[in-house]
């Protein structure tokens, strides 16, 4: 226990402060025992906190967070609140709760339940849903809280489930095991202190991943060796970057900086490895995994908003109606005398494991975004010391020494030849160290790894100092292939009206070439280029000066943008039609995303076909994504497969994801998931496409169903004299929207398309229609809603006007229970048929689910009228329908009123099909005579048929492959591929690893034999 309070003290002396030398260390601990004899425990210091490895008393004081972990949504006092909450989000929910409440008033016609049951269905159906996903997630957590993990206690390892798992902790994790917490590598089995983790619950790669323990740690791999351990750990605070981690290893008043190369993260698992011993220091929610588990940014459809707009007029148009028969029923009352009226109620280290071949890796400078460069410093076994350097030729270029100008100008055209082919390249350079100047930048390296805080940024400040004066070695160029289908699905999307633009790091010769071969850009094309590669921002760059150069590329920038403006809209008033292309470059594009200068390249991006953003950053594409979101008020997609696209593809209104060689990070932030760029076509022609005609068709006819039941009863209220009375049973409007007329909309919203795949892709321009929203105008709502009008006036005076000169057969006129539900008959068969008049193509499921509805009513009502009880406040109901079909009128109307109401229908979409018919309307008459099977057909085709590049990848394909058994990785080995294709007669393209064996081989057989 006095151990655990020396701890304590030390911990309270070294708050808010990074850790020392051992002589400030020993300071420290003078200084920290006077605080702990005040009794008062000091909080962990804002920036780091502060961790005891094996003594769980002496972080006990700081009450870390347990390791158990929740991914529920709700939990027993928060479901029904905050479920409800979700549920009335929506305004179609809102809008039934509120007329659920007014039902409930003395002054409504109709009865609360009739209201209150159909609502309280569909938010209890809603609610057990959430419900039982919630209970399936916290089964899951459970299982894995009772996951069990060696720990060590004493001097042995026990094994407890990992929610009882505490900061501090010293764990065996074994091999093919998952690692339980965020962990401190402190020993393995494999020599030299390395193991081999999988990421690929994190980010999706199978290739195993190298870490590597700090030497002085080694030896704590026995459990009677790991109790021995004593050691302090200060590091960050819980935060969710995966792959950056600052801290410090305090053991035997020695620093040891940790680096993300030591750190293990919980989700990820161990390969290739006997077992390791690990330090906890993030557990549970606070683990970095846990941490990026947030909430998906919420993104509405614009159809989903204009749905909102169209509950909010729907429920205008009932407030009108309500309020012309307030005001009517005003008059009326004026007009006669006194009486009384009785109201009736009714939702990547990337370094890997550096092997030494004759010297000594002393420093690495790691890669980043920023940087665009990694390095590193090496000593040969002379004793030189050498730096290496590599990164994007902007970069290197900018650190080069003087001299050697022919070097650079052979190196830039070759850069230039490369990019031109389509190539990725990356520039080389070195320096001469010596040994003082080397010392010196040491220290000052060690510091910044060691700091706690801005260790990020003290190390790129400490790197500037030694990455200059650099000397040019050369580039490096290599093929970056296209996915199969990209040339083809990028013109497919172009000819449906989609502006495609490409947001690439690549150089600009590079991204130009690329845009070439993806058919983006072609020769008969205006290309604006805004590059910064001009002699002036060169000369500019050469002299040094940050300022100047800023201006002088600001001033650049301004200029093209006017200058490339005013062509395109002088090339756009011609009749020639030249479609326009702009290319620019990262540097260019920072000026250019300006305030002042935002709306320039706005304008000009909207009037070209094709934009290339070549040498942008992440963020970068973050913010041209925006730009066209915000600023054009455009729907925009983002389509990525890398970490570096997650921005863009959040900031999208629609992100997709390309599950690549570059991990799942793109998928895992992604609306939806492809293996391949050029299934983009069907996903957006097809299902997309359908997806928009169905939604537009449901929420139309919702709109056009309900509008012409209520103005039905609307009418009624003339008859009235706007007295409230009401025209139809209670349990007619309760089931009108559940029953009677839901199937059929379901089944449209699933199965209803206008024409099929294979056309949808084989006539793009379809989807044009979709971007001018052709089938959710305003114009369009507006003829639904004349037309419920025009039925409504049909079902009501017809029907009442028919029974006024009729009777039953006991010779009575018949009264309002009979003339309502007559017409509530008419009103079921009529928009049920209605609906199948608005389908594109009708199946069996069509017909089951209308004629199923129709009849769905009359099993109701002839059951619903044939039953009577004391509390039953509609007895004039009982036996109605039995009277109705006993009448000649019962048939006449029925045969006759949904015919007159749907003729105006057939009518107009027959003028509307024949003079102005809809771009799908064309295609299904071009195509009406085609076999029903055509599509499957043209798919048997196509399988049948392919092309010889397509039928050279699918042999390919199937040769059989043999794995690498290196150590810590799955390396294909693909000089086996040539073979194997040579050995069944499909021809397999030569790589420049199948040279180099062959050469080695004839080598071998040159030989002569002895």
């Amino acid at each position: 226990m006095k151990g655990g309070l020396d701890r304590v003290r030390l911990s309270t002396a070294r708050l808010g402060g990074e850790s020392g030398s051992p002589s400030t260390a020993g300071v420290l601990r003078q200084t920290s025992s006077q605080t702990v004899r005040l009794g008062r425990v000091q909080p962990q210091a804002p920036t780091h906190r502060t961790i005891y490895c094996n003594d769980r008393e002496a972080n006990l004081p700081v009450r870390f967070k347990g390791n158990s972990i929740s991914t529920t949504k709700y939990n027993i006092l928060t479901f029904l609140p905050k479920g409800l909450f979700e549920q009335f989000r929506r305004v179609a929910n809102l809008y039934f709760l509120m007329i659920s409440v007014l039902s409930t008033t003395p002054i409504s016609p109709v009865s609360p339940i009739t209201n209150v049951l159909p609502l309280s269905l569909v938010l209890l159906v809603s609610l057990v849903k959430e419900a039982f996903e919630d209970w399936k997630r916290f089964q899951n957590d459970t299982s894995i809280n009772s996951t069990p993990i060696d720990v060590l206690q004493g001097q042995r390892w026990e094994s407890i489930p990992w929610k009882k798992l505490q900061v501090g902790d010293l764990v065996r994790v074994k091999q093919d095991g998952f690692f339980p917490a965020d962990l401190v590598f402190l020993a393995s089995t494999n020599p030299d202190g390395v193991c081999y983790i999988e990421t690929a619950n994190l980010d999706g790669e199978t290739n195993l991943k190298i870490r590597k323990a700090l030497e002085r740690t080694w030896d704590y791999l026995a459990p009677e060796k790991a109790a021995e351990f004593k050691g302090e750990i200060q590091c960050e605070q819980p935060n969710n970057s995966l792959y950056t981690f600052t801290g410090n290893l305090i053991m035997e008043k020695q620093t040891l900086p940790l680096s993300p190369n030591q750190l293990l993260l919980r989700g990820c698992s161990l390969r290739n490895t006997e077992y390791i011993v690990g330090a906890v220091i993030f557990t549970g929610h606070e683990t970095k995994v846990m941490m990026n588990s947030m909430n998906v940014p919420s993104k509405r459809s614009t159809l989903e908003r204009k749905l909102d707009k169209l509950i909010l007029a729907l429920f205008g148009c009932l407030f009108s109606m309500c309020l012309i028969g307030a005001i009517g029923r005003s008059i009326f009352l004026v007009r006669r005398t006194p009486t009384t009226v009785m109201i009736r109620e009714s939702h990547v280290e990337k370094m890997g494991k550096i092997q030494e071949v004759a010297y000594e890796i002393l420093n690495v400078l790691e890669f980043n975004s920023t940087r665009k460069r990694q390095s590193v410093v090496c000593r040969y076994p002379n004793g030189r010391l050498v730096l290496y350097c590599k990164g994007a030729d902007t970069v290197i270029y900018e650190r080069l020494g003087d001299g050697n100008h022919d070097m650079k100008r052979l190196t830039r055209e070759h850069l230039e030849q490369f990019g031109s082919a389509g190539l990725r390249t990356l520039c080389l350079a070195y320096r001469e160290l010596n040994t003082e100047l080397y010392e010196k930048w040491n220290e000052k390296f060690i510091q910044a790894k060691s700091s706690l805080r801005d260790r990020e940024k003290k190390l790129d400040e400490v790197a500037e100092l030694i990455e200059k004066d650099l000397v040019l070695i050369g580039c490096t160029a290599i093929e970056d292939k296209l996915q199969e289908g990209v040339p083809a699905c990028i013109e497919t999307l172009s000819r449906a009206g989609i502006k495609i633009w490409v947001l690439t790091g690549d150089k600009i010769e590079t991204a130009i070439n690329i845009a070439y071969a993806c058919n983006l850009i072609n020769n008969d094309m205006k290309q604006f280029i805004i590059s910064s590669e001009t002699n002036a921002i060169r000369e500019a760059e050469d002299r040094g000066d940050t300022v100047e150069i800023a201006r002088v590329i600001r001033h650049s920038v301004k200029q093209d943008l006017n200058r490339c403006l005013e062509e395109a809209q002088q090339y756009l008033r011609t009749i020639s039609g030249t479609k326009l292309a702009l290319i620019i470059d990262g540097k260019c594009l920072m000026y250019a995303l300006d305030p002042n200068l935002r709306a320039n390249l706005l304008n000009l991006s909207l009037n070209c076909s094709s934009v290339v953003c070549c040498r942008v950053s992440p963020l970068q594409k973050a913010q041209v994504t925006s730009l066209v979101k915000k600023g054009a008020r455009k729907i925009t997609l983002s389509i990525g497969d890398g970490a570096n696209d997650v921005s863009m593809i959040q900031a999208a209104h629609v992100g997709v994801g390309i599950s690549g060689l570059e991990g799942m990070q793109a998928v895992m932030a992604s609306d939806f998931a492809i293996a391949q760029f050029r299934f983009l076509t069907d996903l957006l022609l097809v299902h997309g496409r359908w997806s928009y005609l169905r939604l537009c068709k449901v929420i139309t006819y919702f709109f056009y169903k309900n509008l012409t039941f209520t103005l039905t009863q609307f009418w009624f209220t003339f008859q009235t004299g706007f007295s409230g009375q009401r025209f139809y049973d209670d349990w007619f409007q309760s089931l009108y929207n559940v029953i009677f007329t839901a199937l059929p909309v379901i089944i449209v919203g699933l199965f209803d398309k206008d024409v099929s795949a294979s056309l949808s892709k084989k006539y793009p321009e379809l989807y044009r229609e979709g971007i001018r929203n052709m089938f959710f105008k305003w114009r369009v709502v507006a003829v639904w809603a004349f037309f419920s009008v025009y039925q409504s006036l049909i079902f009501y005076y017809f029907t009442t006007a028919a029974s006024q000169a009729g009777h039953n057969s006991s010779g009575k006129i018949f009264g309002l229970w009979d003339v309502s539900t007559m017409a509530f008959t008419c009103v079921v068969v009529t928009v049920n048929l209605r609906l199948l008049m608005a389908c594109n193509s009708v199946t069996r499921w069509h017909h089951l689910s209308i004629w199923g509805s129709i009849l769905a009513w009359f099993v109701f009502i002839f059951i619903y009228s044939g039953i009577m009880t004391p509390y039953d406040r509609q007895e004039n109901l009982f036996f109605v329908i039995y009277v109705l079909m006993s009448t000649f009128y019962f048939y006449l109307a029925l045969l006759l009123i949904p015919v007159a109401a749907l003729l105006g229908d057939f009518l107009y979409q027959g003028f509307q099909r024949w003079f102005y018919p809809y771009d799908y309307e064309i295609v299904q008459e071009i195509h009406k005579n085609d076999p029903e099977d055509s599509s499957r057909i043209e798919l048997l085709e196509v399988a049948n048929h392919l092309t010889p590049d397509e039928a050279r990848s699918y042999a390919i394909s199937q040769l059989p492959r043999e794995k690498s058994k290196h150590t810590g990785f799955a390396f294909d080995s693909p000089g086996y591929e040539s073979f194997f294709a040579s050995q069944q007669g499909v021809f397999a393209p030569q790589k420049a690893w199948d040279v180099a064996r062959r050469a080695s081989m004839r080598s071998q057989q040159r030989k002569p034999r002895t």
